[in-house]
């Protein structure tokens, strides 16, 4: 009596869930493995790329009726913008190799003495 019944749960459950998995990969099998569904897929695919298409197109015009930027006049003032600033880059090294750093190159010895001081700053011990 006790060989019929299984003698763990978790048994009894891997068991369904294996059953289940088999009829479910049947049936998607017979669902997903037909013609009729790959040209349906196919049509859908092509549908949602002409959707997107349209929906850019309608969106430049738009934008452009507005006068405003659209994304691809966005994307090349930021790579024009990317240029000018690797130029400034360049411009920046060139002028500090030609023109030596003022604060480490100083101009003679240093100035240890103060100017005298000017004789009309004395005071007047009267």
């Amino acid at each position: 009596m006790a060989e019929n019944s299984p003698s763990d749960p978790m048994d009894a459950l891997r068991k369904a869930m294996s059953d289940l998995e088999a009829r479910f990969d049947e049936m998607s099998k017979a669902v997903f493995g037909t013609d009729a569904f790959a040209r349906t897929t196919g049509a859908a695919t092509e549908l949602g790329a002409k959707v997107q298409k349209g929906v850019s197109e309608q969106m430049s015009k738009n934008l452009e009726f507005f006068n405003m930027p659209s994304r691809q006049d966005i994307t090349a003032i930021g790579e024009r913008l990317m240029t000018m600033d690797e130029r400034l880059v360049r411009i920046e090294e060139t002028l500090a190799q030609l023109v030596p750093d003022e604060s480490s190159a100083s101009s003679g010895p240093p100035r240890t003495r103060k100017p005298p001081a000017k004789k009309g700053a004395k005071k007047k011990s009267d």
